[in-house]
């Protein structure tokens, strides 16, 4: 099942054009009082997505109706640098009016075995399910240089058709410790978006969209939704090798 691109000029176009995204999706609940559940990823591109939230959405969303949850978290407290958390509320959180309860981390500085049990049981209390699975509306992703997305890494695809909804992992180069969904939550959300700018992604997005080399040892590869294919939101950088096909 190969992607749904959408290529834009810059980065900011790209992260702009993923707003448009939440824009619509919490207008649409507020019409229904119904919650817009959310799954967020880190790095430098969603901190993008966030300070354009910040700077051109904050009066027009709804953000009473948004709900926050995490695609995966490092094993660390929320003040480190390396938290998703922390820079989500650095970015985001502390600038616009979502209530606190609508917030819903994962506890980096917790046991990692027992706060993947407790964001399991969170998100099955919280969320609707779809074929007994926690649904999100939308899930936001990306995408690293070696094709792993969350923190499921090329070296445990087991973790992409796990039985369990949230679990531990491990990054393979650095050991340290990570909190994630499994592929069996992220694809069974409404809607899957992947967020992803930069020249390094270029060559493994080219074998993950055109089927070549590894592409079968990139867990992105793997990701769709209940709906169909996964959303590759791309800036011309990271789609490079695939515009000229």
């Amino acid at each position: 099942m190969k992607p749904n691109l959408h290529i834009f000029d810059t980065p900011e176009e790209t992260a702009r054009a993923v707003s448009e995204i939440i824009l619509s999706k919490a207008k649409e609940k507020t019409k229904h009082s119904n919650p817009l559940n959310i799954a967020l990823s880190g790095g430098n591109t969603p901190k993008m997505l966030f300070e354009i939230l910040v700077n051109e959405y904050e009066n027009k969303i709804p953000w009473y109706f948004v709900r926050l949850f995490w695609v995966d978290e490092r094993c660390v407290p929320p003040t480190h640098p390396e938290s998703n958390f922390g820079m989500t509320y650095e970015s985001l959180l502390k600038n616009v009016p979502i209530p606190d309860n609508n917030i819903f981390r994962m506890i980096g500085e917790a046991d990692p075995e027992k706060e993947a049990k407790r964001y399991q049981e969170l998100l099955i209390t919280q969320l609707p399910s779809s074929k007994s699975v926690p649904q999100f509306d939308l899930i936001l992703l990306g995408m690293g240089d070696d094709g792993h997305t969350a923190s499921i890494f090329p070296n445990d695809l087991s973790l992409l058709d796990s039985e369990q909804f949230v679990v531990t992992s491990i990054h393979p180069v650095t050991d340290q410790k990570r909190i994630t969904l499994t592929g069996t939550t992220i694809n069974q959300a409404e809607e899957v978006v992947f967020l992803i700018t930069g020249s390094s992604k270029a060559e493994v997005l080219d074998q993950i969209t055109n089927h070549k080399l590894d592409f079968k040892n990139h867990p992105a590869s793997y990701i769709h939704s209940q709906s169909g294919s996964a959303q590759f939101y791309l800036d011309k950088a990271a789609a490079a090798k695939i515009l000229i096909q």
